[in-house]
C-alpha cells in the first residue's frame, strides 16, 4: 500500500512539473485564429511570470537577471570591449505583441514584440575607441532602450521522450529597433567626472551610430538567453500541453 501511494505520488509530481500553470491562456493547435490567440497568451504568460515559474526552474522576469557576457565590436568607427557582470533587463514584461506567426507542423514560430521601455543596467568594464576618442572605465552601465521593437524569429525541433513530443529550440534570433537609445555609464576614465560626464554626453548625442555598431553583439548575447528562458518551458512541458491538440 505504501509503495502504491509513492507511485500515486511521484506520478502527480511529475505531471504537475511537467504542466504549465493552471491560470495561463491555451492557444488550441487546430484553431482557425491561432495566432491572434497568442498575440493575447504570450504577453498574458510574460506577466504571469513575473516572479518565474519554480517548478519549471523558470527564473523571475522582472528582473530577468543574467550572471555575465561579453560584448565586441571590431571593424568600424566603433570598436569596444565591454565585459558585463550581474545584468538585470527590467521591462520584458511589459512587452505587447504587434504580430504572432505559428507554424506548429515546422516548429517555427515568428513574432514582433514592443516594449515602451527595456533597461540594461549591469556592472560593466569597458576599453575601446569611438570615432577619435578613447574611452575605459569600470563600474555601473544603464542602456535604456525607449519603445524597442523585437523581432523574434524561434527556430524549433521536434524532440520525442517517454511517449510525448517536446518542441525543442534550437535556435532563437532576435533583431532590436529601438525608437531612442540612452547610455550612461559610471566612474569612466577612473572616475574623471570631467571626462566621463563629457564622454557620456557624447554617447548619447552619437548614441544611433554607437548602439547600431554593437546592436549585433547585444543581439546574439539577449538570443541566448531569450532561448535558455524559452527552452525551460518547451524542454519540460510536451507540445500538446503547450498548444492543445483538441
Amino acid at each position: 500500500m505504501l509503495n502504491i501511494l509513492a507511485l500515486i505520488s511521484i506520478i502527480s509530481f511529475v505531471v504537475g512539473e511537467n504542466a504549465l500553470p493552471d491560470d495561463f491562456i491555451r492557444c488550441r493547435q487546430k484553431d482557425s485564429k491561432l495566432n491572434e490567440c497568442l498575440k493575447t497568451a504570450v504577453p498574458d504568460a510574460l506577466r504571469k511570470m513575473t516572479k518565474g515559474i519554480p517548478d519549471l526552474s523558470v527564473p523571475p522576469l522582472e528582473p530577468l537577471r543574467v550572471s555575465g557576457m561579453n560584448i565586441e565590436s571590431g571593424a568600424g568607427p566603433v570598436t569596444i570591449t565591454q565585459n558585463y557582470r550581474n545584468i538585470q533587463l527590467h521591462g520584458l514584461t511589459d512587452s505587447i505583441l504587434t504580430s504572432y506567426k505559428a507554424d506548429l507542423k515546422h516548429h517555427r514560430l515568428r513574432t514582433d514584440s514592443l516594449t515602451p521601455k527595456m533597461e540594461f543596467v549591469a556592472d560593466y568594464v569597458m576599453k575601446g575607441r569611438i570615432l577619435v576618442l578613447p574611452i575605459q572605465g569600470k563600474g555601473v552601465a544603464n542602456i535604456t532602450m525607449l519603445n524597442l521593437v523585437v523581432k523574434h524569429d524561434l527556430i524549433g525541433e521536434p524532440v520525442e521522450r517517454d511517449g510525448q513530443t517536446y518542441m525543442h529550440m534550437k535556435d532563437y534570433k532576435v533583431k532590436f529597433i529601438p525608437q531612442r537609445v540612452l547610455l550612461h555609464f559610471s566612474n569612466l576614465f577612473n572616475g574623471d567626472k570631467r571626462l566621463g560626464d563629457q564622454m557620456n554626453l557624447f554617447l548619447n548625442e552619437n548614441s544611433d551610430l554607437v548602439f547600431n555598431e554593437l546592436k549585433e553583439s547585444y543581439e546574439k548575447s539577449l538570443s541566448s538567453v531569450f532561448q535558455d528562458v524559452t527552452n525551460k518551458i518547451f524542454d519540460k512541458v510536451p507540445m500538446n500541453r503547450i498548444f492543445p491538440e483538441d
